[in-house]
């Protein structure tokens, strides 16, 4: 029983571009409260790849399993489109226009583990500004223990499918046609009804130990609530009153729906966990440093007008009886006056 759970659920994990969809997030409504959410695209379709976080003007948060797979073994395999890009906060996945290429990833110690995905955290870093905007507010280990603690309701935003894939006959996990609209993910962003809320590890007595162990630095959700297409977008919860960035959308430990992508219809509560910002900030600093050199060449290579070293000449001018000499680059007589 046991080896058959752990077998089911990596095959969901396996699945890209999201790991982490349920029931619940069906028919979610859009939702535009959120102005970092951004459509991240794996090529030049007009629906986007999967979802992302702007953290600052070029600075962007994702989800390592929509750059990276596993093989059979379990090893880490680059699977990166040819070119990815970033489109403005909240903008229809149709909208071309201000989309901005990514120049630069770093990725940490993501892996593969018992329950699935490990440290599923990416930065990317944009060629320019996507738009102006400061830097967002952040998790930290104080808060999360603060948040956990009052077991808060959290919120998940992306790009994500909002109608179930399969038919009514079809067994899971159900086929992919990107030509069927209502299997695509949305134009807009959109936000899953229902509650998900951080919670200890002791909210589920039936961990085994060495899945608890796993899960021992992640952060672990009560209910997972997301779709295919919401990868790598935004959890975020009220601290003091500000919306605060906790890391990207969960991935799965329990069967559930996955809107059509899961294997089973009838998990009532499909558990889910993430990593926390606050364990990848060194990626951040090493974005943040990557994007200062890359200003600092920038300003360097721009080219100095420099105004021409042209030499003067003197002319002689004459009015009737009267001579001037007219000294200058581009030597004139006077009005009344002509060359001598």
């Amino acid at each position: 029983m046991r080896r058959k759970f752990i077998t089911t659920v990596l095959l969901s994990i396996l699945f890209i571009p999201s790991i982490s969809p349920a029931n619940a997030g069906l028919d979610a409504p859009i939702n535009l409260d959120n102005p970092r959410v951004v459509p991240i695209y794996g090529g030049p379709f007009d629906a986007a790849s999967w979802s992302g976080y702007l953290y600052s003007s070029r600075i962007v948060f994702s989800a390592a399993h929509s750059t990276y797979k596993f093989d059979s073994n379990g090893n880490r395999i680059l699977n990166e489109p040819d070119q990815i890009t970033v489109g403005r906060p909240n903008s229809s996945a149709k909208d071309f226009t201000g989309r901005v290429r990514v120049i630069k990833t770093f990725v940490g110690d993501y892996k593969m583990s018992k329950v699935g995905g490990l440290n599923d955290f990416i930065v990317y870093v944009l060629e320019k500004d996507l738009v102006s905007i400061s830097n967002g507010k952040l998790l930290t280990v104080d808060i999360e223990k603060e948040l956990v603690a009052a077991q808060t309701e959290v919120s998940a935003h992306g790009y994500g499918e909002y109608r179930g894939r399969c038919a009514p006959e079809e067994t899971l996990p159900c086929k992919k046609d990107w030509n069927n609209p209502n299997q695509r993910t949305s134009e807009l962003p959109r936000s899953p009804t229902g509650s998900m809320k951080l919670v200890a590890p002791s909210y589920f007595p039936w961990l085994y130990s060495d899945q608890k162990e796993a899960l021992s630095n992640e952060t672990l959700l009560s209910d997972n609530l997301v779709c295919s297409g919401d990868s790598g977008g935004p959890i975020t919860a009220l601290h003091e009153g500000e919306s605060i960035y906790l890391g990207t959308t969960p991935l799965g430990f329990t069967e559930g729906y996955f809107c059509g992508a899961g294997t089973s219809r009838t998990a009532s509560r499909p558990s889910g966990y993430f990593s926390p910002v606050h364990k990848h900030l060194d990626l951040l600093k090493e974005a943040e440093a990557f994007v200062a050199q890359q200003s600092a060449s920038s300003a360097s290579n721009k080219e100095t007008v420099v105004t021409p070293n042209l030499k003067k000449t003197a002319i002689t001018c004459i009015k009737g009886k009267v001579t001037k000499k007219v000294t200058a680059v581009r030597p004139k007589c006077p009005a009344g006056y002509k060359k001598k």
